[in-house]
């Protein structure tokens, strides 16, 4: 308060004010909070003193301001060693473990998401809040599919959101099915609740459900020329801010796209992972943010605002691992 209220100087200097006592935390590290913000408005310390019968020595800042580089630490995402548990690491970034079921030759994975530990999901806002993107879903539809011999998705319906909170975490639960007589085909749903709820018996949403196959067909096609032939270029300078007008609050992870061409009613697309989610790639399948990019040339041809896609069919994973689609 008495800083605020202090005028400038005729210099244009300000006075700085620390507080050296605070009710919350211990004396000592409020004297050395103090001394610290001290030190950077100016004030000379003798730390050699302060520092005086103990073993210290001078390390340099980290140059990221300049460099661009992180040096902080991020948040594991992984599930650790849960085979005390009873159960196997799943293997996927987004899951953390994996148990057969002992009826019905089913499978199930758990897995725990968050925009802590998975922050690359607080780039994907939609109408002001952070959805769990479909493509996602498809990840997880996928993913679990390839475990259980059935790599190709036939068909993924999304019937609710997944909101992620901007503090806690939801747990998730990818169930398949046993395998069908004569096809193997397998079912899959997917569903998440609170991570902390008072009722643990609460009741779990089913936020999507399809069908597994065993038969992945084979690539039908050609981008070996690229672009393609005949294509025609189209602008996309403003793009995402055409999008954020209509409720597309894409961050930079999931601004991907970086062309655009049409041709006879086609259209071709160039996209991109953008860092740090690039460093992760290779973790996934195809990263949701990745797919998602994907989808971008369709919702910038669209003016009937927020559209979201809640039906997939025919995906398959052809490689995995990328951090560049056409």
């Amino acid at each position: 308060m008495v800083q605020d209220n202090l005028p400038e100087t005729a210099a244009g200097q300000r006075s700085v004010f620390v507080a050296g006592l605070r009710r919350e935390g211990a004396e000592v590290e409020s004297l050395l909070l103090a001394l610290a913000q001290a030190f950077t408005a100016g004030v000379a310390v003798q730390w050699s003193a302060m520092f005086a019968g103990v073993r210290t020595s001078r390390v340099d800042l980290p140059t990221y301001a300049f460099q661009r580089e992180r040096f902080w630490l991020q948040p594991a995402s992984s599930a650790g060693d849960v085979t005390a548990a009873g159960l196997g690491a799943a293997g996927h970034p987004l899951l953390g473990a994996v148990t057969a079921l002992a009826e019905g030759e089913g499978v199930l994975w758990t897995g725990r998401l968050s925009v802590r530990t998975h922050p690359w999901l607080a780039d994907h806002v939609m109408a002001g809040a952070v959805l769990f993107p479909g493509t996602g879903f498809v990840e997880l539809a996928v993913c679990a599919g390839q475990e259980t011999g059935c790599g190709a998705l036939e068909e993924l319906t999304l019937q609710a959101p997944l909101v992620l909170p901007p503090d806690g975490a939801v747990q998730v639960q990818v169930w398949v099915g046993g395998p069908q007589e004569e096809s193997g085909r397998r079912p899959v749903n997917i569903y998440s609740r609170p991570e902390h709820s008072e009722d643990m018996g609460n009741v779990w949403v089913r936020h999507a459900t399809g069908m597994l196959s065993p038969a992945t067909p084979a690539p039908s096609f050609d981008l070996t020329v690229w672009p393609p032939q005949g294509a025609v270029a189209v602008d996309i300078d403003g793009s995402y801010e055409q999008l954020a007008e209509t409720g597309f609050g894409y961050g930079p992870v999931f601004q991907g796209l970086q062309a655009i061409w049409r041709r006879d009613g086609e259209v071709f697309a160039e996209v991109v992972l953008p860092e740090p989610a690039a460093q992760e790639a290779g973790l996934f399948g195809i990263h949701p943010a990745l797919l998602d990019a994907a989808l971008h040339p369709a919702l910038l041809d669209g003016d009937d605002g927020l559209r979201l896609p809640f039906a997939w069919s025919g995906v398959s994973l052809f490689a995995a691992g990328a951090g560049m689609l056409r």
